[in-house]
């Protein structure tokens, strides 16, 4: 097994490297005129996402072709599907190297981890809504004790916003910068993910106040 992540590792970091080196030839335009007039186009689209995913291509990319190729509605659909699916590879591979926890044993941030992990979905919402690659994050995330479960919910929470706002951009044809709707979309939300998580800590303390 230590040979196969080995190798997985190697040709991971090798396919990382070649999508740098072209990360001029991926834009929107050009994934619209590759797949937009196959059958396949959906299939091949989320196939596309879950790669972008695990090699640290940036998700405006395919956010914005989604809005080209199948409109705001059914691009957001696929888009998301894409994201949640790419999330999870992203999250299955980095805890297949044996990194799960990683980041609770760190001296310098240990503690802060845990408390983030005892947030739940919130936190992951929370960290999806901020200014960090998508597949940063599901490198991070996956390196602590995070289940499962709170993990794509607050994925699933934390992403939707931003991925709304991108295929909108591509339906429309905006400029990529929009109108600054989306940043009002990811702002409001944060705060009310944030207001439950507060509630929440806020009810436990009267709970645990009355107890004593």
């Amino acid at each position: 097994m230590k040979h196969f992540r080995l190798l997985g590792l190697v040709a991971l970091a090798m396919a990382i490297a070649i999508a740098f080196v072209w990360r001029q030839a991926v834009d929107p335009i050009a994934i619209r005129d590759a797949i937009a007039a196959h059958p396949l186009a959906p299939v091949i689209f989320v196939a596309l996402q879950v790669a972008a995913s695990l090699l640290f291509v940036p998700r405006l990319v395919l956010g914005v072709a989604a809005g080209m190729i199948f409109g705001l509605w059914w691009g957001t659909v696929w888009a998301m599907i894409g994201c949640m699916l790419g999330g999870a590879a992203g999250f299955a591979v980095v805890r297949w190297f044996g990194a799960t926890g990683v980041l609770d044993a760190s001296p310098g941030i240990g503690r802060l981890v845990e408390r983030a992990e005892q947030g739940g979905w919130r936190s992951v919402a929370i960290l999806r809504l901020m200014p960090v690659p998508h597949s940063v994050t599901n490198t991070l995330l996956a390196m602590t004790n995070l289940s499962w479960r709170n993990y794509l919910i607050g994925s699933f929470a934390g992403m939707l916003p931003m991925t709304i706002a991108q295929v909108d951009i591509g339906a429309s044809g905006a400029a990529l910068l929009g109108s600054g709707q989306w940043l009002i979309a990811c702002l409001t939300l944060a705060a009310g993910i944030a207001a439950t998580f507060l509630l929440k800590r806020w009810g436990s303390q009267q709970r645990s106040g009355k107890i004593d």
